[in-house]
């Protein structure tokens, strides 16, 4: 074998060791094969929760394994998770995580990682109106609007979602130590929506539940 080739092995060898990381793709347009291609050298074991539809979904089977829909679009999966990346977090989704109505099954699972204490780390290209891409697409910096969004997303940012560039994100998932939930802010207590659509939140280390959700566990006897 070359040196290329042992140096190939050892690091597919070193990626199968390290924890598996979510990552959920959306279909927001913008540096789609770029952030790709950056994903794909991260040295992680990538597994990958598509939203349906998608254009480039088969680029995407190069990158990592595909999780089917049945998989993720009920509950997080069950893994020893490092992280979930957000690679294409746009506003819409950043809202609906937010405001807690998570209509969508990516926000349901973001939720359930963030009760669960995992990182949430998203890329703030698509989201962010000051990023270059909203700024190539005419958004206006000083617009009351445009407050209103950065306000939005520094509320997000206080509950525990890492919002950075790729670079930045990269590193924080390199970290020795990834970046846990903002401290400053009350931990939300889990509620009978919670347990019923993923139970094992329940059995999560410091999980809080709510009155409601303790008398509908004791009735199941769980």
């Amino acid at each position: 074998m070359t040196d290329e080739q042992i140096e190939g092995l050892v690091a597919r060898v070193l990626q199968r060791l390290r924890p598996p990381v979510l990552v959920m793709v959306t279909a927001a347009d913008g540096y789609r094969a770029a952030i790709r291609q950056r994903l794909a050298s991260c040295g992680y074991p990538l597994r990958l929760a598509l939203e349906d539809g998608l254009a480039d979904a088969a680029a995407w089977r190069e990158v990592g394994e595909i999780i089917p829909s049945s998989g993720w679009q009920d509950a997080l999966p069950s893994a020893p998770w490092r992280a979930v990346l957000l690679p294409f977090l746009d506003y819409p989704l950043a809202s609906d995580l937010l405001n807690g109505t998570l209509s969508s099954p990516l926000a349901r699972c973001a939720h359930e990682a963030l009760l669960a204490g995992i990182p949430v780390l998203a890329l703030r290209y698509h989201c962010d109106p000051l990023s270059e891409l909203n700024q190539l697409r005419g958004a206006q910096a000083d617009s009351a609007y445009t407050g209103h969004l950065q306000a939005t997303l520094a509320r997000l940012e206080s509950c525990g979602v890492f919002l950075g560039t790729m670079n930045e994100l990269l590193a924080t998932l390199d970290a020795p130590t990834a970046p846990a939930a903002a401290s400053g802010e009350p931990r939300r207590y889990l509620t009978v929506t919670d347990v019923v659509n993923n139970p094992a939140l329940a059995a999560a280390p410091h999980a809080q539940l709510t009155d409601a959700a303790i008398d509908y566990l004791k009735n199941r006897k769980i």
